[in-house]
């Protein structure tokens, strides 16, 4: 039955990509970015792992019985997240506000300051490990501070691009601007090519892409669509493949492929997460939601004022795990289960993260975020001031499908709401109503009327 499953999620995949491109022909609609994620984890990767090596794979997956019943699980996760975009992205009424017209001057001095504070972070770890060869003359290098606040925020420039994008979507992006834009990428940009991390790559990327696209619409063919996701994808296997080898200096080659970083049965999502299942499934021990919550308490008051909060937070809500190792996923015991070792620092999956976290409403859980991903895109379609945010949200998927939930949750709470409460809030400049006709969503008053007619 297992490969019926999988060859099902395939189909209804598929379908969903075409379907919402067909309809909205919108590069950043959820779909377009949530599903093929899907369909690499469950469907590609376990079939590569079966062709490769079908008893290894099998015997670290339980065998075909339990291979099926984590399929069915996947297939079900990966359903609700589809229905919870189409549930979220559903056409509802707009109501109509008065004109808001974007203050450009506060919206282009915030980019300024917070692409400025992000290479000040990034270039104050570098100083901290003794310059820049120091930090990237090794495998997996980077600066480092001991205030997690100082290493996020040297990530700031994946908040201030969207925002100077933002700013000039009325007269269009210079020369000058672009280069701006790499500069204040060039921490994401650094980490990613010479840190070999796929994370910071892919949100350089997608935040880029993400905001011209919902900015400016340019019109974007389906070929360029699914070819430029192919080559991000391998681009972050193959960095992934070649970490080793990868640093200034370096006289290793760059022999990693793809298809051998798949082969790392340790550190394989699929097999990681169906043996989340299969613990929980046997311990009947999900967390409901207190792991995610001690997380984020944890994550407020910087290590050096509070250095025991991760244990303290625990042992407030009478969790017996360590929030400092593996984002509190309990490694050993799943590993007794199994009677296979985990890698250290494998990432659970969407899946598996969600399953450990909230057992059988998982799948729940799931078609919220789905919703939440639909109606933000949604909202972004009718109020630029949702534009930055989704750009945001859309390039953090990653950390949400092939990671954590505490990975993602995170990095959305401290990058989006700033922007989303400054553009609304702050940046704009209010104008009575002139007249019912007026009173449109206001960013079609910049459009062309053919663009403005666009679904």
């Amino acid at each position: 039955m297992f490969y019926p499953l999988a060859a099902g999620l395939a189909v209804f995949g598929t379908f969903a990509i075409v379907r919402d491109w067909a309809r909205w022909r919108d590069v950043f609609h959820p779909t377009i970015f949530c599903v093929p994620q899907l369909l690499f984890l469950y469907v590609a990767y376990p079939i590569h792992g079966l062709a490769i090596d079908e008893y290894e794979f099998l015997s670290r997956a339980g065998y075909w019985d339990e291979l099926t019943k984590f399929q069915l699980i996947a297939n079900v996760m990966s359903t609700a997240v589809i229905l919870g975009i189409w549930w979220g992205s559903r056409h509802t009424r707009v109501d109509s506000r008065p004109i808001i017209e974007q203050n450009v001057a506060a919206i282009f001095a915030l980019a300024l300051l917070f692409g400025a504070a992000g290479l000040a972070a990034w270039l104050i770890g570098i100083a901290n490990v003794g310059g820049f060869v120091a930090a990237y003359g090794r495998a997996y290098g980077g600066g480092w501070d001991d205030s997690g606040y100082v290493r996020e925020a040297s990530q700031f420039g994946f908040v201030a691009v969207p925002l100077l994008i933002l700013s000039r979507r009325k007269t269009g992006m210079r020369w000058y601007h672009w280069l701006l834009a790499l500069a204040f990428l060039l921490p994401l940009l650094v980490q990613g090519f010479l840190g070999a991390r796929r994370g910071p790559t892919f949100l350089a990327i997608t935040c880029v892409a993400a905001s011209y696209i919902l900015t400016f619409r340019p019109r974007i063919p389906f070929a360029l669509v699914v070819s430029g996701g192919g080559a991000i994808g391998t681009l972050l296997l193959w960095l992934v493949a070649n970490r080793s080898a990868i640093y200034l200096g370096s006289q290793k080659e760059l022999q990693g492929s793809v298809s051998r970083m798949l082969e790392n049965w340790g550190g394989n999502e699929y097999l990681f997460s169906s043996a989340i299942v299969r613990y929980v499934t046997e311990t009947g021990e999900p967390f409901y939601g207190l792991r995610i919550l001690a997380h984020m308490l944890g994550r407020i008051v910087p290590l050096s004022i509070w250095p025991t909060k991760y244990a303290d937070v625990c042992a407030a809500f009478g969790l017996d795990i360590d929030l400092t190792q593996d984002a509190g996923i309990p490694i050993d015991r799943i590993d007794a289960v199994t009677g296979w070792q985990v890698a250290v620092g494998a990432a659970p999956g969407i899946v598996g993260d969600f399953w450990m976290e909230f057992g059988m409403f998982a799948p729940l859980v799931a078609f919220a975020l789905g919703t939440f991903y639909g109606r933000f895109w949604r909202r972004s379609r009718s109020d630029p001031r949702i534009q930055p945010a989704y750009a945001m949200l859309a390039a953090l998927s990653i950390y949400i499908f092939t990671q954590t939930i505490e990975a993602w949750l995170f990095r959305a709470l401290l990058f989006g709401i700033p922007a989303l409460v400054f553009l609304t809030v702050v940046a704009i400049r209010r104008h009575p109503a002139r007249s019912k006709a007026q009173l449109q969503p206001w960013h079609l008053h910049s459009l062309s009327p053919a663009r403005a007619m666009r679904p």
